[in-house]
């Protein structure tokens, strides 16, 4: 039979596994508060002779999440030494992730211990209690999904046949032939992403079109062969950054300033490349992760 299982780890790397098989025993389902809902506030004004109120706006608030459980042991050294290995991995100076699994099903959240850890002996067992804070409320699959926009596609394949008769059989790769590219978001709310231009040649001004909305993010500058450039979008994030030879310089001058720094929305989102020049030696991906409500 599959459980639930939850796993906590810091910045450092050290993991605390919660579960109704762990060591730490929780029963996810009617121990931990705030996995699955999010609060939202809505914002309206209202003046006087106005009956009920006008929608100005929304947010979702921040997560808060409280974990009840207890160390599965009844000897004492060992319950000691658990309890100390507890507080030393929720140690609130270090940041860290939270893992959702049950099966297959995998979700991660960014947190950091919130208020006091309480550990507490009981009539048999140590119980503990624990509050995670998560400012971005939304969980996230586990790996970045990477859209490319613009690339060069390997076409050398085994068995490998040269004919010399066939310009065909040497062609080891392509350029990609659409600059129109489809990333679709299947998570529940719009996301922030990253950007990276890629040169294989001289590029100048690179840009990236969000076809629907007509809202674009340029950069002024010149690529150089080899030249890669960064644009984060993300809320709390946002910033660009050029890596040549290993070496990364901030970028965020050279960003246009009729430049929109793109969410992507639900669903469907086309988006086109271009440069003022070179547009033939430039790559393009997008890399985001799509967020989710709850689990």
């Amino acid at each position: 039979m599959e459980n639930e299982k939850l796993t906590f780890t810091n910045s450092r790397g050290e993991s605390l596994e919660l579960g109704t098989e762990s060591i730490f025993f929780c029963n996810i389902s009617k121990d931990v508060g705030g996995i699955a809902g999010v609060t939202n506030v809505i914002y309206s004004t209202n003046s006087m002779g106005q009956h009920g109120d006008t929608y100005v706006g929304q947010r979702i608030e921040a997560r808060d999440m409280d974990i009840l459980g207890h160390i599965n042991t009844r000897d004492k050294a060992q319950a000691l030494q658990l309890r100390r290995q507890m507080l030393k991995i929720l140690n609130p100076e270090l940041g860290g992730t939270l893992t959702y699994e049950y099966g297959g099903f995998k979700r991660v959240i960014n947190c950091r211990t919130f208020g006091e850890p309480k550990i507490e002996r009981k009539s048999v067992l140590y119980e503990f209690s624990f509050q995670l804070e998560c400012l971005n409320p939304f969980w996230r699959e586990e790996d970045e999904t990477k859209e490319d926009i613009a690339s060069w596609v390997a076409a050398w394949h085994f068995p490998c046949v040269i004919d010399k008769d066939d310009s065909k059989s040497m062609i080891f790769g392509y350029r990609a032939e659409s600059v129109i590219v489809d990333c679709y978001n299947e998570g529940d709310v719009s996301t922030g992403m990253r950007i990276r231009f890629t040169a294989l040649g001289t590029v100048s001004n690179p840009i990236l079109l969000n076809v629907d909305t007509e809202e674009f993010i340029q950069v002024n500058a010149v690529m150089q062969t080899g030249d890669v450039i960064e644009i984060n979008t993300k809320y709390g994030s946002k910033g660009a950054k050029l890596i040549r030879d290993g070496k990364e310089t901030d970028y965020f001058r050279y960003i246009d300033v009729d430049s929109t720094f793109m969410q992507l929305a639900i669903g469907d989102n086309n988006f086109r490349y271009d440069a003022a020049g070179g547009v033939n030696s430039l790559e393009v991906a997008i890399f985001y992760n799509k967020e989710f409500l709850g689990v």
